[in-house]
């Protein structure tokens, strides 16, 4: 099993420089990477109850993080529909090629409506936008004279680069529960990193037929990744936005933080479901709380279960 950091929610860490330092740390611990989410704004009102105001912009940050680590890789949650097909794909090759080749894209189609509306994109049409714009970065990633035709981009007669530090490009795992992003992760992805659910029933059977249809389409199903997001010690404020975002049915798993057995035996199950990764969330609402529990599950939890590369 492998673990990452994952630094969201932002405000409670205080400083850029303190997400920086917590990144090299988790990296001196034997975490295999960093996590950063991603939002464009942060809408006010019902619909975007729990969403903390704080987001920094995910290249800068995942830029600034990779200066701060030599060997964590830099798991990026971006919602591909909210930005510019061109752009978004060099930001992603460039971080890709200084980081020399640690990032890993979490391909996101989005959940926010009143985000949407305030940057001009069809909400409806967010899905249809995702697998286009995967579609259209892999050529831009692999071919020496990209082209490409779609509904929401085109370009021809072009060249980009660099490209990818990684070949054939970035690993590209599908964010996101339901029907559409597991087809997605058979089509275009190499992983899934699903919203939560229940570890021991629903989603053992998903991570088995995903695996089972790869198969089926000639994939290596047994390659594709799997990862799941647990929060070690208590539900504090911190994460309070999880329980209105989500439903009963797709939580965090909570790791017990007052016995290393329980905790390593709930991540036992996790990865008896077939998760490969687990990205851990401190919930504290400081950076030193979430330091300090960074350095308990470290020293008392991974001796127990093992931590991959």
């Amino acid at each position: 099993m492998r673990f990452s950091l994952w630094l969201y929610p932002y405000w409670r860490w205080g400083s850029i420089e303190a997400m920086g330092a917590a990144a090299r740390r988790a990296e001196e611990l034997g975490f295999s990477s960093i996590s950063i989410s991603d939002h464009t704004v942060c809408p006010v009102g019902p619909a975007a109850a729990g969403v903390t105001p704080v987001w920094y912009d995910w290249s800068v940050l995942t830029t600034y993080l990779a200066g701060w680590t030599e060997r964590a890789r830099l798991v990026c949650c971006v919602v591909l529909p909210h930005r510019r097909l061109l752009p978004m794909a060099k930001q992603i090759a460039t971080i890709d090629t200084l980081s020399g080749g640690r990032f890993t894209l979490v391909a996101c189609a989005g959940w926010l409506r009143p985000e949407f509306e305030v940057l001009g994109v069809p909400f409806g049409e967010r899905g249809a936008i995702t697998d286009e714009y995967l579609r259209a970065m892999k050529v831009l990633w692999t071919e020496d004279a990209p082209r490409f035709t779609g509904r929401y981009v085109s370009f021809s007669d072009i060249i980009f680069e660099p490209k990818c530090a990684q070949r054939p490009h970035v690993p590209i795992w599908i964010g996101g529960s339901g029907k559409r992003p597991l087809e997605r992760v058979l089509e275009l992805g190499d992983g899934w990193m699903p919203m939560g659910g229940d570890p021991d029933q629903k989603l053992a059977e998903v991570v088995a037929r995903t695996k089972a249809d790869a198969k089926a389409r000639g994939r290596d199903g047994d390659a594709l990744e799997f990862r799941y997001t647990i929060e070690v010690g208590r539900r504090g404020s911190a994460l309070a936005h999880l329980s209105e975002i989500v439903t009963s049915s797709s939580e965090t798993a909570t790791v017990p933080r007052d016995s290393p057995d329980a905790a390593a035996e709930a991540i036992s199950r996790l990865e008896a479901v077939g998760f490969t990764e687990l990205a851990v969330n401190f919930g504290g609402d400081s950076a030193v709380e979430c330091l300090e529990r960074l350095e308990w599950f470290a020293a008392e939890v991974i001796p127990l279960v093992g931590a991959g590369a």
